[in-house]
């Protein structure tokens, strides 16, 4: 059987198809020299964003700036590309509405970003907040590749701040941007679901089927806080409510916050105390960002790991 979050997934896949795409017709980012030292200098990202979804098209000004004066670059051979340590990467940039009001983050767009930031190679993930027929939704990109390999987006690097042949592009100031010509990016929707008030935390439930005693208990345990930091005392215990001697299912569920990764197995806590774990490697899961119910952790149910079925 098909978990919650199976099925939430291809839901939300399905629903990104009556989406339409994000539009980009502005981008540019900036490299700085790289070579001085004892001075902060900055990376900057910026571009101006489009969305034909919800009740009316919308458009946002996306931007970003940070400090990285540590002169890496990724080399091939002979051939080396610069690229930035510190990008922010891991959480939302909020966009403003434009460039006038950079401070204003009520646009509904954000953005991501990703190690291995390259001003003429790197990838960009778009999310937006919109209203539809009384409904509030959330639309997403996967991450989009923006290269200077294609036509539509062109570096300029300064040539005088080059640095020696042995040690080719290594930071000099530059520039790269969204050519004269080039059509607007379109960046396809994923992922899109109906957003809902209690979507920062998710009631995830692990139903297990093992064979216990009466006064016998089945706890799931894991690398969280809400699931006891692999501590089975301070886990939370799950019920019996539906245990039956051709159903031996245990089942509970514990509030966890959305986009939360964590590993979990199942503990059996014995008659005289003592804690009986599952075999095998850490079971893994990850907290949908696209739900507004319950999600269901692996299968339904699991099956308690070298325990007694």
């Amino acid at each position: 059987m098909k978990s919650v979050a199976t099925f939430i997934a291809f839901a939300a896949a399905a629903a990104a198809q009556q989406y339409r795409p994000f539009e980009i017709d502005y981008m540019t980012t900036h490299q700085p020299n790289g070579v001085p030292s004892g001075q902060v200098n900055y990376y900057r990202i910026a571009f101006n964003v489009t969305s034909a979804n919800g009740d009316e098209p919308v458009s946002a000004y996306c931007s970003d700036f940070w400090g990285d004066n540590s002169n890496n670059r990724l080399c091939s051979g002979s051939s080396c590309v610069p690229y930035s340590t510190e990008v922010p990467t891991g959480s939302w940039i909020d966009c403003a509405q434009n460039s006038s009001a950079t401070a204003d983050s009520s646009s509904g767009f954000a953005f991501q970003l990703f190690p291995y930031f390259s001003i003429g190679n790197f990838s960009v993930m778009i999310k937006q907040n919109f209203s539809e027929a009384g409904s509030q939704i959330i639309a997403q990109s996967a991450p989009y590749l923006i290269t200077n390999t294609t036509d539509y987006y062109v570096c300029d690097i300064l040539g005088s701040e080059t640095s020696p042949s042995s040690h080719i592009g290594q930071h000099a100031r530059g520039d790269c941007q969204l050519a004269a010509n080039a059509s607007a990016i379109s960046i396809a929707v994923a992922n899109a679901s109906q957003a809902c008030d209690h979507a920062t935390s998710v009631n995830v439930s692990f139903p297990v089927t093992e064979t216990t005693l009466w006064g016998e208990t089945v706890f799931v345990t894991g690398n969280i806080t809400e699931l006891g930091n692999w501590d089975p005392s301070s886990s939370p215990a799950l019920n019996a409510d539906g245990y039956t001697s051709s159903n031996n299912e245990w089942s509970g569920g514990v509030e966890i916050p959305a986009g939360t990764a964590f590993e979990y197995k199942y503990v059996q806590q014995n008659l005289d105390g003592s804690y009986t774990w599952e075999c095998g490697e850490n079971r893994v899961f990850t907290v949908s960002d696209f739900t507004c119910g319950d999600e269901t952790a692996g299968n339904d149910p699991d099956y308690f790991r070298c325990g007694n079925h």
